[in-house]
């Protein structure tokens, strides 16, 4: 019999022991990685080769409609977008017809317009024969 205690007491023993070791814990999550900061928006308006393209689309466009009638473009690739429309009519010193005219491009809360004269060639085409461009400004 006393061998069946000596035998109970260690599992007891043993038990407690068991019960009284201290839990792992679990390690520590990794820490998160740094948040990036939100970029600053922009500040001015760059037009790339393709908004170029669409500007003088429409810029041609406006020389064949009504004076005051705008035109409206839209770039997909970069999400420009901008107005033209011609202002009035008129001749330059070569007695070549011309048009007054002025275009807006909008990026975001941003915009920046221009005025200019587009004076017909010889050969039928139009060409921009002077432009003033204003800063950029936001919209309100």
């Amino acid at each position: 019999m006393k061998m069946k205690l000596s035998v109970a007491g260690l599992m007891l023993l043993a038990l407690a022991g068991c019960a009284a070791k201290p839990e792992e814990k679990p390690a520590a999550p990794a820490e998160p990685p740094p948040v990036e900061a939100p970029k600053p928006p922009p500040t001015d308006i760059t037009l790339d080769a393709s908004d170029l393209t669409a500007l003088q689309t429409a810029l041609k466009e406006a020389t064949g409609k009504p004076i005051q009638e705008t035109v409206t473009w839209t770039n997909p690739q970069t999400g420009r977008q901008g107005t033209v429309k011609m202002l009035r009519d008129g001749f330059d010193a070569k007695n070549r017809p011309c048009r007054e005219f002025h275009s807006v491009v909008f990026q975001g809360q941003l915009f920046r317009h221009q005025t200019g004269f587009i004076c017909r060639q010889p050969d039928g085409s139009w060409e921009v024969v002077d432009g003033v461009d204003y800063p950029v400004r936001e919209r309100k």
